[in-house]
């Protein structure tokens, strides 16, 4: 496990090994999201279209699309 100081200014140098698994190098973009007390560093997308496919496909696991469908355009 790796650890960084934070400076005076908030600032933190991102480790390595770290940068090597996001594939970062300087100037690029991060995403900083939140999750149950934890923050999870992303390198940000160059598409975000790509970024979100499959984005709440859970949702749809146990239910026949076509049939919802049909029933939502009867109403």
């Amino acid at each position: 496990m790796d650890s960084a100081t934070v400076s005076s200014k908030f600032q933190v140098v991102i480790p390595k090994k770290a940068r090597d698994a996001l594939g970062i190098k300087a100037g690029d973009k991060l995403i900083f999201d939140y999750r149950d007390g934890f923050v999870v560093l992303l390198a940000r997308p160059t598409d975000f279209v790509d970024f979100m496919r499959g984005l709440g496909s859970e949702v749809w696991k146990d239910i026949d699309v076509t049939e919802y469908l049909a029933r939502e355009r009867e109403t």
